[in-house]
């Protein structure tokens, strides 16, 4: 009884959790593609999935590249958190472009503060106009 008990408490707990989306999960796979660009493999969406998780969504077409007489699939990535979307776009099972930061969400912004404007100093200078008639 008590194993099921746990095992029900388990799957609550990660049903609870989100994956979160993060600036140093993005660094990893910017980090992965900038050393494909130097010729040491690229990104595929598999490795993208296991960094970041899965897309929200995600679309596939097939293009055909008239000047070399073949197709290529084009597969877009949709990433959704904190009202923003991240797009990225794979070409032949690669990143085709670096993912760029998340924007600080309002929540997470500094809050500014407005300081009142501070009441005039009297003045001592017989020239200033006087507020008394």
């Amino acid at each position: 009884m008590t194993s099921i008990a746990a095992l029900a408490l388990a799957a609550l707990s990660l049903a609870a959790c989100e994956a979160r989306i993060t600036d140093a999960n993005i660094a990893v796979v910017n980090r992965q593609y900038e050393a494909g660009e130097q010729g040491k493999g690229s990104v595929s969406p598999k490795e993208v999935e296991s960094i970041l998780g899965p897309p929200k969504s995600s679309a596939s077409r097939i293009l055909s590249l008239e000047t070399q007489k073949k197709e290529v699939e084009l597969v877009r990535y949709y990433y959704e958190q904190d009202g923003q979307t991240i797009e990225l776009h794979f070409l032949d099972n690669k990143l085709i472009s670096p993912i760029p930061k998340l924007q600080a969400s309002k929540s997470q912004a500094p809050a500014s503060t407005v300081q009142p404007n501070p009441a005039p100093a009297a003045s001592n200078d017989p020239s200033a106009p006087s507020k008394n008639p």
